[in-house]
């Protein structure tokens, strides 16, 4: 139960930036602040229960040994989560805007992320200066992303990781 709450906090967070954008452009448009104080709120809900959960977890999780037989960076995402969600959320028309639609649409996803076996990089974790790597286990499970503060170019450097939720490790030396 707790690594799907962490697995989810940690998906809904990556939508903050998009909940920023959504206020910022609303507010240009349609010059009220109901709206996008809603949306500040709830990116600002969703950024400090995954500061929290993040947190805990480098905290809280044990740390477990692990043997890496390749590592790749994964940094490049953050070019193409502003080319393919922040663009064309920037350019939305907020008059074609329909909320229940895109409920119905969050709702999917939520359902989905729940069930998928996929991690994607967080973009607050990026503004913290964290890193990304793709790396693969000596057990023959690849496609766990590692979450690290260090530059890696060797896969022996990682021996110990943490596990928040399925395929989402921390480096635990640095």
């Amino acid at each position: 139960m707790a690594n799907n709450l962490q697995k989810l906090i940690y998906n809904l967070s990556a939508a903050s930036p998009l909940c920023f954008t959504f206020a910022i452009l609303w507010y240009i448009q349609k010059q009220t602040l109901i709206v996008p104080a809603i949306c500040v709120c709830l990116g600002s809900f969703f950024a400090l229960c995954f500061a929290r959960s993040f947190s805990y977890a480098k905290k809280h999780v044990a740390p477990i040994m692990i043997r890496v037989t390749d590592v790749s960076p994964k940094d490049g995402w953050i070019v193409a989560y502003g080319i393919s969600y922040l663009l064309p959320f920037a350019s939305m028309a907020i008059d074609d805007f329909d909320a229940i639609l895109c409920g119905i649409i969050a709702i999917l996803l939520i359902a989905i992320i729940l069930f998928a076996n996929s991690v994607t990089p967080n973009p607050l974790l990026f503004l913290q200066k964290y890193h990304f790597y793709e790396i693969s286990a000596e057990n023959g499970v690849s496609g766990y992303l590692l979450i690290c503060k260090r530059d890696l170019r060797n896969a022996k450097h990682i021996t110990t990781v943490k596990r928040v939720f399925e395929f989402l490790l921390i480096d635990s030396e640095g």
